[in-house]
C-alpha cells in the first residue's frame, strides 16, 4: 500500500468509527419508545340482546338479532373453525334468486364473530321468503345457502 493509499484508508476508517456510533444512537432516539395499540379496523358492533332467528352449521352459526322495540336489525356470523374461503361474502338474496339479484350484506374472514348492521327487511316474518347465500367471489361460487 503506498503513502496516499493508507493515508485515505486511515480517514475512511476515522470517519466509520465516529459516524457509526453516531447513528446508532441517533436511531435509537428517533425509534418511539411504545409501539402504537390503536387497531387499524373499527371495534366491532355490539350484539343486539333479542335473538330473533338462528341457525348453526358443522362450521358457523347465524344469529339474527333485534332491540326490544324492533328499530334496529343486526346479522352475527360466528365462525367455529377457520374459513377455507378468504374470499367469503354473505348476500342476501330472494329465495331461488342468484347473487345478481342480491344485497350484499358483508365481508368474512377466517376465525371471530362479525355482526352486520342490516335494515328491517330481515323481520322474521320478511325473511321468510329471502335466504342467505355465502359465496366466494375469487371462484365464482357459491359456497352454501342458509334459509330461515
Amino acid at each position: 500500500m503506498i503513502k496516499p493509499l493508507r493515508k485515505r484508508h486511515l480517514q475512511i476508517w476515522t470517519a466509520l468509527a465516529v459516524l457509526l456510533p453516531l447513528g446508532i444512537i441517533g436511531a435509537r432516539i428517533a425509534t418511539p419508545k411504545f409501539p402504537a395499540q390503536t387497531l387499524l379496523q373499527p371495534d366491532a358492533a355490539k350484539p343486539l340482546p333479542d335473538i330473533l332467528k338462528q341457525r348453526e352449521k358443522d362450521n358457523y352459526i347465524v344469529f339474527i338479532r333485534s332491540n326490544p322495540q324492533r328499530s334496529a336489525f343486526q346479522l352475527e356470523w360466528l365462525n367455529k373453525n377457520p374459513l377455507t374461503w378468504p374470499s367469503a361474502t354473505i348476500y342476501k338474496v330472494p329465495k331461488g334468486s342468484s347473487v345478481n339479484k342480491g344485497i350484499l350484506i358483508g365481508r368474512i374472514e377466517s376465525r371471530g364473530t362479525y355482526r352486520f348492521t342490516v335494515d328491517a327487511a330481515f323481520e322474521p316474518e320478511k325473511l321468510s321468503t329471502a335466504q342467505l347465500i355465502l359465496y366466494d367471489f375469487i371462484h365464482e361460487q357459491i359456497i352454501d345457502t342458509i334459509n330461515f
